[in-house]
Formats: structure tokens, sequence, C-alpha cells
């Protein structure tokens, strides 16, 4: 079924699954593990920043030095910085662990760091141009697919062990996760790479990719700062404190939640074929807005859920769209640096929503956190769609 990927392609597909799993369930079970633990719904939104801007600062570094240490190097050590978290989690449940781990870690708000930008990188260069939008929808789609399989697992600490100790086997999986991605990033061939001759002496950015990747990353900061106010952790902890469901519930809502999100996927390669990928990805954005602020009114939890539901079917079909965009629009020369700068406005802007939102749910109401990100999700579709309405990537020419 996927002859049309390349080797290395497959093995990046089959990381996503081994690296989103523990994800999965960590994005679930994090916050809920640290109120347990004792922290109020600000210190829960400081620790989600630090998780956040650590991705951030780690997705900066490897948009200037990936291709010139070498993409494959830099994928293996992050790798490795994963199962760090993991040992940090179930080596103590003193205060500073989680506080540790969250300095290698990026699940508060979804995957926006390192990995995705190199993966993001390296894919175009596995299927051949009239496929890359589906290259990215399946990378999308396997990869929440997979964090829907661990959403599952995150009601299994209250089988495992009384208390925190019921944690510590799913900590282990992370830490086990992070050193088989290792070894498979470590079977990426050569093709991966760019000239190092050539990288080492480029600029940065060509000049005709300057403006387009600056001007996208200023709108991406305003998606993903947004985004950050009702990351699933913070829907998590929403749903944990506003319905009272306990672990196993939210496993369960948030598992169809990406089931939805995942099968969306396949269907924004098929409308942006259509309608174009920047009409998909507006045009789907500002319905699932519109849903999204209506969910903290809802008067009980199974109203609450399928706005939910109905929100994630399109909320995430501006992915796979997107980072097609992006990529058919610069050289191929500037996709790293281009997929990692974008990424990293992404993250920073991302950064500093969740302790907005701790502070918001501590000082406001429970439900302010949904309205904000609304109302500034819809101010990004309208600018996006005025920017870049009229410049068409290569297959749509």
């Amino acid at each position: 079924m996927l002859d049309w990927v390349a080797w290395d392609g497959r093995i990046i597909l089959l990381e996503k699954v081994v690296r989103t799993i523990p994800y999965g369930f960590l994005a679930v079970l994090f916050p809920v593990y640290l109120s347990q633990l004792g922290f109020d719904a600000f210190l829960i939104g400081i620790i989600l920043t630090i998780t956040v801007a650590t991705s951030a600062g780690y997705t900066f570094v490897t948009s200037f030095v990936a291709d010139r240490l070498g993409r494959r190097r830099t994928l293996i050590f992050f790798a490795i910085t994963d199962a760090i978290a993991g040992g940090l989690l179930l080596s103590s449940a003193a205060w500073w662990a989680p506080i540790a781990a969250g300095g290698n870690m990026s699940v508060g708000s979804g995957e926006t760091g390192p990995f995705l930008s190199l993966d993001q990188a390296i894919l175009p260069r596995t299927a051949d141009l009239k496929r890359r939008t589906m290259t990215f929808s399946l990378y999308n789609l396997i990869g929440y697919s997979s964090l829907s399989a661990g959403s599952l697992l995150a009601g299994l600490p209250s089988y495992l062990g009384p208390g925190v100790t019921g944690y510590r086997p799913l900590f282990l999986a992370y830490l086990l996760s992070g050193l088989l991605g290792a070894l498979l990033y470590s079977r990426l061939s050569d093709k991966i790479e760019q000239d190092p001759s050539t990288a080492a002496t480029r600029r940065v950015l060509s000049r005709e990719s300057k403006a387009i990747v600056y001007k996208l990353s200023a709108l991406f900061s305003v998606d993903a700062f947004a985004g950050g106010f009702v990351g699933q952790s913070i829907l998590s902890y929403f749903f944990y404190q506003r319905y009272h469901l306990d672990l196993a519930s939210l496993g369960l809502v948030f598992s169809a939640a990406q089931i939805v999100t995942a099968t969306s996927f396949l269907i924004a390669a098929r409308i942006a074929k259509w309608i174009g990928l920047i009409n998909t990805m507006v045009f789907t954005h500002i319905p699932s807005n519109i849903l999204l602020t209506a969910i903290p009114f809802a008067p009980t939890a199974t109203p609450a859920v399928i706005l939910l539901l109905c929100r994630q079917s399109l909320s995430q079909m501006d992915v796979p769209t997107r980072q097609s965009y992006l990529m058919s629009m610069v050289q191929e020369g500037d996709r790293t640096p281009a997929a990692g700068l974008t990424n990293v406005s992404r993250s920073t802007a991302q950064s500093i929503s969740p302790s907005l939102s701790g502070y918001a749910i501590a000082n406001l109401w429970l439900g302010s956190p949904f309205i904000f990100a609304g109302t500034l999700k819809l101010l990004y579709d309208v600018i996006l769609y005025r920017s870049f309405h009229r410049a068409r990537p290569p297959q749509e020419s």
C-alpha cells in the first residue's frame, strides 16, 4: 500500500507511531498527574509552558544546525531526550521530576517540536510532487491514530496501582519509545541529508523564500498562540474539573477525538484537490472555531463531547495542507529552515498560552480559554485568506 513512499519515508512514518503513542497518553494524564502531586491550575499551566518553550528552543537551534550536523544525527539526539524525560518521570514522584522532564518533552499542546520540522523537511523527498499533500495527510493520519491509541492507555493508572505509582508503567513505556525511536532513526539512509558543503556555506534562507516564510511564521504564531489556550492537556483538565470525568473516561473521549481528527486528514487531501490548499485551510477552520467557543456553554458532559468531536472533524484539516503548502512554496534547500522557523514561531507563541490559560481558569472562568482561542483563530483565518488566496503552489498551477 505504501510502495509510492520511499524507504526513508516509511521509517519516518513508523517512528511517528512509536513517538506519538506515548504523547497520546501523556497529554491526557500529565495535568491530572500534576494535580495529584498537589500543583494548582496556574502552576500546571507554567509547567506546560516550560514543555512548549523548551521545544521551541530546540526547534530554533535545529533550524540552523540540523543540515550541517546531519538530519539523522539530530533526530537520534532528540529521540534520546524523550528517553531522558521518561527516565525522570519514572525515577521520582517528587515535585522536581515533572518540572525537569518538562524540559525534554512536548506533549501539552500537540507536536510542534524538532521532530516535526525535520520530518516535514525529509518527507517531500520520499514521494513525488503529485502525492505531496497525500504524504503529509498520511503522516498526520498515522500520528493522530497513534495519539488515539495512546489516549486509550491514559486510564491504565487507575488499574496499575494506588496513587501516583500507577503512572510508572506508562512512564517506562515513554522511556522505551525514545530508545526505540533512536534505533529507528539510525536506519535512515544518507539520501535524507543535505549536501554538507552546500549546507555549510549557504544562507539560512534564500532571498526568494524569506518573504513567504516570515509572513507565514507570523500568521502561524497567531494560530498557535490561540491553540495553546486549549491544547489537549488544557482540554483534559477542563473536562476533569468541569464534568468530573475520570482518567478512563478522558482517555475514551480523546481517543475518539483523535480518530475523528485522523479521518479528517484523508478528506482534507481530497478537498484540497478541488478547492486548493489555502481555501481548504480557511474554510474548514472557521466553523471549527465557532464550535470551539460553544464547548464551555454545554450544560453536561455529553453535549460538550459532541461539540468537541464536531470541532475535531474540521479543526486539523489545515495541518497537512499547511505543511504541503509551505514545502511547495520554498526551494528544496530551504525546507529545513523554513519548517524550523515556522514551527519555532508556533512553539514560541504556543509556549505563552498554557500559563495564561491556567491564570484565566484560576481567576476568571473555567471556560474563558475557549473564548480567547476561538476569537483569535477566527482573526487568523481572515488574515491568512486575504494574504495568500492568490498565491498558488506548483501542484495547483
